[in-house]
């Protein structure tokens, strides 16, 4: 349960709870303060009955001697009804030694005062008694009760009006605490935008600075953090242009010797007479050759992998089902070839260029086709979900599948399961390269019936 209320009390904002604590501590003090004078007041309202009790046992005998030496009964009444009008007196009886009896009552105070007041701080009624002598001589006994309801009303009306005084305190101390800190805080919200647009990518962004002292400080600190990142990605966007600039130089010269190797292979064999070539000769002019279109094919997958993190064309939202019927079109005659089946169900739009969305799919596929398993025609399935503003796309087939332990290892740049076959082991970095420049992510998972599923999120949303 303790945890319970410290999680909903910790998803409170701050100033939430900076005025629930002012507030509860300000009423704590303030009532603890109303209870500690309200417990002094009964103190003082028992001393003051015991007093009063005390002076009145000692004065009455004296006025009730005369009549009662005489046996003026009547006279001792109005002296018993005189003596009940007192504030605190609530009965006063008298008994002679015959056993006769006079009874003076006043009437009930209303108790405003509830009870568990009245018991909690024992505002109690005392009674009294003294004999009545004359000259040596007992003529009777007197018996005399004091109420402290008067007392206990007075003391419950203060605590109310105490009470409201401390109500109004809290509330004015309430508004006070939310008028400064919301004042005093407005800079720390602007900080929060601010650092939100820098997260977007406004590296311009820079605040006013205002506020206290504190927060002047953290304004500037901002500012400055802001002005470093921004200094820091104009360096780091330099450097990747730059770097991409050599690579793709790079890429592009690398082309020359790989064609002229293959160029003077086929020349070689042209040229030279076949009586002239042994089986070894053949062997390495065809070995050369092969060499060199695999070092094209290399070369140009570098070429793709650079060209992977740029949009070719506006980044904006597609339809994925337009693309793929293009792809599929433009594969038909290799699916033909594989005796392969696609099935394609309905597909979410993305925010991604047409040319990579199609060169993703391009991708995916060739994959697929490359990698059947011998024992059952191929089936491929491409499906596609909406979920918490990403959509999310499937490329499955119930080929011969990758093991757990190379899946994360297949999307790195030419990583292949084995050095035969076909592809340069670029594909998949392409495809991962791809989704990571929108802020999507691609990973490999397995279908029901073994094979490989290959996943990737994209945005929804409209390019910002």
């Amino acid at each position: 349960m303790l945890h319970v209320v410290n999680a909903l009390w910790m998803r409170l904002p701050f100033l939430a709870r900076l005025l629930v604590t002012a507030s509860f501590a300000l009423l704590v003090a303030g009532s603890a303060m109303l209870l500690v004078s309200a417990r002094q007041e009964a103190r003082d309202a028992r001393a003051d009955l015991a007093t009063e009790m005390a002076s009145e046992l000692e004065t009455l005998p004296a006025s009730l001697a005369e009549v009662v030496v005489i046996g003026d009964f009547a006279t001792m009444q109005q002296i018993l009804d005189r003596i009940v009008s007192r504030p605190h007196v609530f009965r006063v009886e008298y008994r002679d030694q015959a056993g006769a009896r006079l009874r003076s009552e006043d009437a009930a105070l209303p108790a405003r005062a509830p009870n568990w007041f009245v018991d909690a701080l024992a505002f109690r009624d005392i009674t009294g008694q003294t004999q009545v002598s004359v000259g040596g001589r007992l003529y009777g006994v007197l018996d005399l009760h004091l109420t402290a309801q008067s007392q206990a009303n007075r003391a419950w009306k203060r605590l109310l009006h105490h009470l409201a005084i401390l109500l109004l305190a809290v509330s004015l101390d309430f508004l006070g605490i939310w008028l400064v800190l919301r004042n005093g805080l407005a800079p720390l919200k602007r900080l929060e935008r601010g650092t939100d647009a820098l997260a977007r990518g406004h590296l311009e962004t820079r605040l006013t600075i205002e506020g206290s002292p504190e927060l002047r400080h953290l304004i500037t600190a901002f500012n400055h953090m802001a002005e470093a990142t921004q200094s820091a990605q104009k360096n780091l966007a330099n450097s990747n242009a730059e770097l991409q600039r050599f690579a793709e130089i790079a890429a592009h010269h690398l082309q020359e010797p790989a064609r002229r190797l293959s160029s003077y292979a086929q020349r070689l064999r042209a040229n030279l007479p076949t009586e002239q070539l042994d089986e070894d000769s053949r062997t390495s002019l065809e070995f050369i050759q092969q060499q060199a279109k695999r070092q094209q094919s290399l070369v140009r997958d570098v070429q793709r992998y650079l060209a992977a993190g740029q949009a070719r064309g506006e980044l904006r939202t597609s339809d994925c089902d337009t693309v793929l019927r293009e792809v599929l079109a433009g594969l038909r005659a290799r699916i033909e070839q594989a005796g392969a089946q696609v099935r394609v169900e309905p597909l979410p739009r993305v925010n991604l260029d047409p040319p990579r969305l199609a060169e993703l799919f391009a991708q995916l596929l060739d994959n697929a086709l490359r990698h059947g398993h011998p024992d059952h025609p191929l089936e491929i399935t491409v499906r596609g979900e909406l979920g918490d503003g990403k959509a999310h796309i499937q490329v499955s087939d119930n080929g011969g599948g990758i093991a757990p332990e190379y899946r994360e290892r297949v999307f790195r740049v030419f990583e292949r399961l084995s050095s035969a076959g076909e592809g340069t082991g670029v594909g998949l970095a392409i495809v991962r390269r791809t989704m990571e420049s929108v802020g999507g992510r691609a990973w490999i998972g397995e279908t029901p019936g073994g094979g490989c599923a290959v996943n990737f999120e994209l945005p929804t949303g409209e390019a910002r």
